[in-house]
């Protein structure tokens, strides 16, 4: 086959686990590719070379990511892939035990900036000198450590990446890493000490969405009230989102990720006063007793908490406000969670999350021996998320006969009664985490992905609700 013709047929399928952060590394890759001339495609079954994104966070996410990673070993054994790459967290953190244990992967990259993955993916084919292996032999191949995935990651290294999601929602990330010390949590160990994007950066980034049709952007950090603590100009997250307010074209602004310890009155000023930024904010309190919090080192208090959920709804009375919960860690009593379960009522938290304690190697807490019984832990998060569903269906069981505002996420036909169903989403609903709003249409509506309409809400079904077409 003649070289120039080797070199344009090189489709590569990247496969993306975890959370929005790393979907934002996957995109960055993708960017990569695509500028180098490659073909991107979302069935494995029509790669060259599939790359997995993996995901460290907790031992589900693991076993997902390792599951995956043999699901495309087994492909590459029969020919049906040439090569596989390994990029992410779970490479991050356990490189040297993943290349001995599944030596058929080709090539395991860490976090970098991504600018060597096509080069990765060339040598992965035998198209640049250094290959891992000429692939396609079904044979176990030992990974040339010589491979680079590029340099650090610098302020502006998510510029130019090719979106997962569809065109008119995507996520921001403010940076990377987290000053944070949670005794639960492994991120500070991966992704090493916040550094913050520089606000310029942003501010164009998020304009160059804009102009390929985005409409909604998502601001993600592993802690977004921390944003610009780090660039020697203060708090930095209230001007930045009067900046991001002023870019044409972005309707809605959602904050994900807020940390109470962080958090400060002059976000809340800025989200009421900032017409775009939506009255909605992701903000994971973990727990509501004081010893587990201090045992977590998440260096607030139930009292903290309650300050500033006080002061949010003061100064955005229509809040919708997100929050999750760890339950079961070590040294929780039957006292603590119901202090838990307390906070939750007078907080009247719309969203809640609620994931039981898993100990992660390389924690605080994953070295406490006065773990709670899993069984336990299990059940108490079956009530927390009893009491989150009863209160969420009861809230939009109240919605009923209001219109609102949603962005539509897809349209289709209706099989067998004719018409169409959009599915989309409301001010109070996040991308992924919370909940749709069903729209029944006529097949003439000229209803459209990417775009707003009024619907009036008809119904509940289970956490969405169901809505008609206001014509």
């Amino acid at each position: 086959m003649p070289s120039a013709v080797i070199q344009s047929a090189r489709p590569v399928c990247l496969v993306s686990l975890g959370c929005s952060k790393n979907l934002v590394d996957s995109e960055v890759m993708l960017g990569h590719l695509e500028r180098a001339g490659m073909t991107l495609v979302s069935d494995p079954a029509d790669a060259r070379v599939v790359i997995v994104n993996t995901c460290g966070f907790i031992g589900e996410a693991r076993e997902e990511s390792v599951d995956t990673i043999l699901e495309y070993v087994e492909h590459k054994r029969a020919g049906t892939i040439e090569g596989l790459v390994v990029t992410g967290c779970l490479v991050q953190l356990h490189e040297q035990e993943l290349a001995k244990e599944i030596p058929e992967v080709d090539a395991f990259l860490g976090l970098s900036d991504y600018s060597g993955v096509p080069s990765i993916v060339n040598q992965v084919l035998g198209l640049e000198a250094g290959a891992a292996c000429q692939g396609g032999t079904g044979e176990a191949t030992a990974r040339n450590h010589g491979l680079s995935g590029g340099g650090s990651k610098g302020g502006d290294a998510d510029l130019g990446r090719a979106l997962l999601t569809p065109r008119h929602t995507a996520y921001l990330r403010l940076g990377e890493g987290c000053n944070h010390v949670c005794a639960f949590c492994a991120i500070p160990k991966i992704r090493g000490k916040l550094q913050s994007k520089p606000m310029e950066v942003l501010v164009e980034e998020a304009a160059a969405l804009a102009q390929l049709g985005t409409r909604e952007i998502s601001l993600v950090a592993e802690d977004s009230t921390d944003y610009g603590k780090d660039l020697a100009r203060g708090y930095g997250l209230p001007e930045l989102l009067r900046e991001l307010g002023a870019i044409e074209g972005l309707d809605w602004i959602r904050v994900l990720y807020a940390h109470p310890a962080t958090m400060d009155a002059k976000l809340a000023t800025a989200m009421a006063e900032t017409k775009s930024v939506l009255p909605y904010l992701d903000m994971p309190v973990q727990h509501g007793d004081a010893d587990v919090l201090r045992r977590m080192r998440r260096g607030t208090s139930p009292e903290r908490i309650r300050e500033v959920v006080g002061w949010l709804r003061d100064a955005i009375p229509d809040l919708t406000l997100r929050t999750t919960i760890l339950v079961g860690f070590p040294g929780e009593t039957d006292q603590a969670f119901q202090n838990l379960m307390q906070l939750l009522e007078d907080c009247d938290f719309d969203r809640v999350g609620c994931f039981a304690f898993s100990p992660e190697e390389g924690t605080e807490g994953g070295t406490l021996s006065d773990r709670v019984d899993e069984a336990l832990a299990e059940e108490r998060r079956h009530i927390v998320m009893r009491w989150a569903r009863e209160r969420l269906q009861a809230a939009n069981q109240a919605r009923i006969g209001g219109v609102e505002r949603v962005l539509v996420d897809s349209v289709e036909p209706l099989a067998g009664i004719g018409g169409l169903l959009a599915v989309a989403r409301s001010r109070r609903d996040a991308p992924e985490i919370d909940g749709q709003v069903l729209v029944h249409a006529s097949a003439e509506s000229a209803m459209e992905a990417g775009q707003f309409a009024d619907v009036k809400i008809t119904g509940v079904k289970g956490y969405d609700v169901t809505a008609k077409e206001v014509v």
